[in-house]
């Protein structure tokens, strides 16, 4: 039987407006991340909060007491998000001061291999919003540079659309990346329309890019539920990213991170497979 991994991105920047399970403060994203992995999750994927009033930060010790909480409960394998921004060594500045501490330390890094619109769509009122998320070749390259000089073997590559994929196979063809690779495949729902859609065929197009590199890939969906793609995933031989952060489930009962993960787990036991423990997961990963 196949061992699946699950990834739990427990808050991104959605806010408590959509869904009340959101975890604002360093306490309450331990406590949230601490259920999705006891609920299945090996991977947990959080954004620390300004505790008060929920904004978005990058505050080096809100994730050092994140992790650190997680980690005397929960065995899963632990990464930050990144701010915007052009330069690598600013960007990455959290990944540097976390590694200095191995309580706090990211067990993965984290890419995003390429550059796109990123849009917004309101099918009520019609209205579409966006700009630029601009990720250069130059800057993915001291990105992983300085991932490495943290002793981070392992990141996340996120795909947003084929040049992104494309380009993850240069650079393993220029030997910048090794396999075997770990990438997250963003399809885009109706609320966040970018890339491909979440269907077999986008998928398969994927995988056919891919061809027979050594890769443990995973399905998410932004804007939308990623659950029906979650039995194609599993019987194509991928694993599945859930969470608040890429749907808030506003409309569909407000869900809890460890009830998505629960669903998700529900399914892959189904099919007839096993949800990978951590430790099964950083063997797989090889981190």
């Amino acid at each position: 039987m196949a061992k699946v991994m699950i990834e739990a991105a427990i808050n991104g920047n959605a806010m408590r407006e959509a869904n009340r399970n959101i975890a604002y403060s360093p306490g309450e994203i331990a406590q949230d991340a601490i259920a999705a992995c006891k609920a299945g999750a090996s991977l947990i994927h959080p954004h620390v909060r300004n505790p008060v009033t929920g904004e978005w930060s990058h505050e080096v010790a809100y994730y050092a007491e994140a992790f650190s909480r997680i980690r005397e409960q929960c065995g899963a394998l632990l990464f930050p998000t990144l701010p915007p921004a052009r330069d690598a060594r600013k960007r990455y500045a959290h990944f540097v001061e976390l590694s200095k501490d191995p309580a706090a330390k990211p067990d993965l890094g984290a890419l995003d291999m390429g550059s796109i619109n990123y849009l917004s769509w309101d099918a009520r009122t019609k209205t579409l919003r966006g700009g630029v998320y601009e990720n250069s070749i130059d800057h993915l390259r001291e990105a992983l540079a300085l991932l490495q000089e943290c002793g981070i073997k392992r990141s996340t590559l996120q795909v947003f659309d084929a040049t992104f994929l494309r380009t993850i196979l240069l650079f393993l063809e220029q030997g910048i990346l090794t396999e075997p690779l770990m990438i997250k495949f963003y399809f885009g729902g109706p609320e966040l329309p970018m890339g491909l859609p979440p269907t077999l065929k986008s998928l398969e197009a994927y995988l056919d890019l891919l061809g027979g590199v050594r890769c443990h890939w995973f399905v998410a969906t932004l804007g939308g539920d990623v659950m029906p793609l979650v039995p194609l995933a599993v019987a194509m031989g991928g694993h599945v990213r859930v969470g608040l952060e890429d749907y808030q489930y506003t409309r569909e009962g407000q869900l809890s991170n460890a009830q998505l993960v629960e669903r998700a787990a529900t399914i892959i036991r189904s099919m007839g497979h096993e949800v990978a423990t951590p430790e099964e997961a950083r063997q797989m990963l090889e981190v």
